[in-house]
């Protein structure tokens, strides 16, 4: 795909990142589609961006002609992400039943927690695992009880020298299809070089656990305000790891966006705000690719971020191209585009900066974290820490 195509593409697609329908969206939605043609591009760029039903759903409330081709496989993307989430669903109500028998309660995160709290239909959020956060304690406990029922664990409990921040397993095939689980933990005394992590999205949950019923089955989650923050944590800490055939999912703005929308009375923003004071600024950003309704504006205090310069645009160098890649394209041009400053988009997502901080956070913040990473990065090589 050129890139005329494909910016035109991903302006559509972070238009629609949302639930929410509203008079300035479709009104801004109709006006695109008018315009767009990369019509025979547009499903497999919403499948890479996690946004296939969404999208779908969304173009139903339009009156423009859409090619048949494109609707019969967004619908068709609907049709298997629905079908996919009813497996997923049915293998988290089992996991919890045998986890509840041992006394373990985990909070569920992120994808089915949310397909089901902030979306009118769980089958628009397309889901690839099942995420739970537990105790330090119950960590190796959960993942004994999984073995025993037959789930295939990645990695034996005899073979753990130390306890990593997350362990995975795979459920039992369902319908010939198997669930990815990922058990996760935080202890801020088991960070840095115990466990090879100089940052965790996992910590500061504060609030009590909210009860979420799926399926008249009672699931645990996190409070909304703690959502928020840690999906803003996670997305953000994903800008590294993001490049252009390997984007950031727009899934996880339209996760933001839905539950601001969705919570937006019942949040305390001035204690979010306390303890992420940079957070509207990065929601702002958000705001920028698709707008906020009418009757949030006096609810959120957002400066809206405007037309941002380079929207969906990665760096090209290290850490998001391994290093040996240079040898494609020439040692010192990797390493010019390795320290060359992200776009605007970027450098304000991450950051959560007004623009007239564009150039001090791009010039040297940016390429001083860079040299942290990579002290990081030399520092898991070696030995004492790899053992």
């Amino acid at each position: 795909m050129d890139s005329t195509s494909l910016n035109q593409t991903y302006r559509l697609l972070a238009l629609c990142a949302r639930v929410e329908r509203h008079p300035r969206f479709e009104e801004q939605l109709a006006c695109q589609l008018r315009d767009f043609t990369a019509w025979d591009e547009l499903p497999a760029q919403a499948e890479l961006h996690g946004i296939g039903p969404l999208l779908w759903y969304h173009f139903q409330s339009v009156e423009v002609v859409i090619p048949e081709t494109t609707h019969r496989a967004l619908r068709g993307l609907y049709l298997r992400h629905r079908a996919l989430n009813q497996i997923h669903t049915q293998s988290l109500l089992e996991l919890l039943t045998l986890l509840d028998q041992r006394d373990i309660r985990p909070l569920v995160l992120k994808g089915l927690a949310l397909a089901w709290r902030a979306y009118p239909d769980p089958a628009l959020r397309p889901i690839s695992d099942i995420d739970l956060l537990l105790a330090k304690d119950e960590l190796l406990p959960a993942l004994e009880v999984l073995r025993q029922a037959g789930y295939c664990v990645a990695t034996p409990r005899s073979q753990l020298k130390r306890l990593p921040k997350e362990l995975t397993a795979n459920s039992p095939p369902r319908n010939g299809i198997s669930t990815h689980i990922e058990l996760h933990h935080y202890d801020p005394a088991h960070r840095a070089f115990n466990d090879n992590a100089p940052d965790n999205e996992f910590r500061d949950f504060r609030e009590p656990p909210q009860c979420l019923v799926i399926d008249g089955c009672k699931v645990y989650t996190a409070s909304p305000l703690d959502t928020l923050l840690y999906l803003m944590r996670h997305l953000r800490g994903h800008l590294f790891d993001a490049r252009a055939d390997r984007p950031l999912p727009l899934k996880w703005m339209a996760d933001i966006l839905s539950l601001v929308e969705k919570q937006a009375d019942e949040i305390d923003w001035y204690a979010l705000c306390q303890r992420d004071p940079a957070f509207l600024k990065h929601l702002a950003v958000l705001y920028s690719l698709t707008p906020l309704p009418e009757q949030y504006k006096n609810r959120l205090p957002i400066k809206t971020a405007g037309k941002l310069g380079g929207m969906g645009q990665y760096p090209g160098g290290w850490p998001q191209w391994p290093f040996r890649t240079w040898k494609n394209i020439g040692f010192w041009p990797y390493l010019w585009r390795t320290f060359s400053p992200p776009s605007e988009w970027w450098l304000r997502l991450y950051y959560g900066i007004d623009s007239g901080s564009i150039f001090w956070h791009g010039q040297v913040l940016y390429r001083l974290r860079l040299f942290q990473l990579m002290g990081w990065a030399l520092v898991r090589r070696l030995p004492f820490i790899r053992r």
